[in-house]
């Protein structure tokens, strides 16, 4: 039986989803909005983390709300430990529990820079944002979990981590680092019940990084990506929800890479262009 969940009238794909509580680290707008909708959708409670902007989450959570599943929002920057601690501690106050860990949470574009130009104290700032607040993270999130008999984790990465990209270096290597993370939670979580995986996209239009390149840049990827549009958010969502789901019992340490084809296809462009 389909189960309808929300304003949008689409059936939950993943029933094993319906009722488990789901952490979104940056879930007040853009790809982390999108990701919060989804599980929502599919009959998740959450609780959506935000830095600075109250009212964003709150209009996240509300538009979760009208799915039918309990929403509430939760201040921390993740980049500082004390900030982030606080966010589980009411987490685990409250007596909801955990099941889901999602670090969409990021920061590095701001200043956009050469490695060989980046400044010290942005370096250190993008670092404690994108690989120590998920690190820190999925270490308090972890007994949560097996308290309830297991979990996922999620972490959102990058193909800067892979490919040089102009201007993106804090935010590559920080991705980098955190993919390699992923890999090691995954093996060290795995014999408790929790299951640690990445999902890396492509140029995602719609989301906010996209505000911090060339305004021309989408369409310019476009022309070159197979499947011919590039990634929006849902599409990232949509994959995190079903890694998160009971379908990928056996979906741990791994990366799913959401391009439409344009890393496989990017010779072309450089043969044929």
């Amino acid at each position: 039986m389909a189960l309808t969940t929300g304003p949008s009238d689409q059936p939950a794909s993943y029933p094993s989803l319906r009722g488990k509580r789901a952490l979104i680290l940056g879930g007040s707008r853009g790809i982390g909005r999108a990701i919060a909708l989804r599980l929502a959708r599919e009959g998740c409670d959450l609780v959506v983390n935000y830095a600075r902007s109250a009212e964003a989450a709150e209009e996240t959570a509300a538009r979760a709300r009208e799915c039918g599943v309990q929403a509430t929002t939760a201040q921390g920057d993740v980049g500082h430990d004390e900030e982030l601690a606080a966010v589980f501690d009411e987490i685990e106050r409250d007596g909801g529990g955990l099941d889901i860990l999602v670090n969409n949470a990021a920061r590095g574009l701001e200043r956009p820079r050469p490695a060989v130009e980046q400044k010290p104290k942005h370096l250190h700032r993008t670092m404690d944002v994108n690989l120590f607040g998920p690190w820190q993270a999925a270490q308090l999130a972890a007994p949560l979990m097996e308290a309830r008999g297991g979990g996922s984790v999620v972490n959102l990465l990058s193909p800067g981590a892979h490919h040089y990209m102009p201007d993106y270096s804090a935010v590559g290597v920080s991705k980098a680092a955190l993919e390699s993370l992923t890999m090691y939670l995954a093996v060290e979580l795995a014999p408790r019940g929790i299951r640690v995986n990445g999902v890396s996209a492509g140029w995602v239009e719609g989301s906010e990084g996209e505000h911090s390149y060339r305004a021309d840049v989408s369409d310019r990827v476009r022309g070159h990506v197979p499947a011919g549009r590039n990634v929006a958010p849902e599409d990232l969502a949509a994959a995190v929800a079903w890694v998160c789901s009971d379908e990928a019992p056996m979906l741990v340490g791994q990366v799913i890479h959401l391009d439409g084809g344009f890393g496989a296809g990017s010779w072309r462009a450089v043969l044929e262009g």
